[in-house]
């Protein structure tokens, strides 16, 4: 978390397969805009191994994309991707706009442990809302 009272503009730096990369610029709004973090995501178990997750906008509405990320329990990335849609189904592609996953994740699997994470982004690249919340595959 920032703790200064300045916001303003930040790149990150980052290296994929030893080479540099930078991020688009993202405005930091930790005073005006705080990220809300919660754990309130609907879970519909209805298609077995492939849950569909879904939720709203928290109280700053100005998300213009979702990053859903799915990890097993190991805290291992299983599914990283973005949608428009505040919905995404494990591992439907339907309404992914950019997949971020190396390899086709593996099936979920019953009396499984995992965990969903969401961050819903505004057009300035700041999180607004993180959603987090461990599930089990029925």
């Amino acid at each position: 978390m920032r703790s200064s009272s300045l916001e303003t503009y930040c790149i990150v730096t980052y290296k994929v397969n030893g080479e540099l990369r930078t991020s688009q610029p993202i405005r930091l709004k930790q005073q005006t805009k705080p990220t809300e973090w919660t754990q309130e995501v609907a879970i519909d178990f209805s298609q077995n191994t492939n849950p569909e997750f879904s939720w709203n906008d928290g109280q700053i509405d100005e998300n213009a994309i979702y990053f859903q990320v799915v990890t097993d329990a190991q805290n291992n990335l299983l599914s990283g991707t973005y949608t428009y849609e505040k919905l995404f189904t494990y591992y439907q592609l339907e309404n992914v706009v950019l997949n971020v996953t190396r390899e086709t994740p593996p099936p979920l699997l019953s009396n499984n442990s995992y965990s969903f994470t969401m961050m819903g982004v505004s057009l300035d690249n700041w999180v607004n809302l993180v959603i987090q919340k461990d599930f089990l595959i029925p």
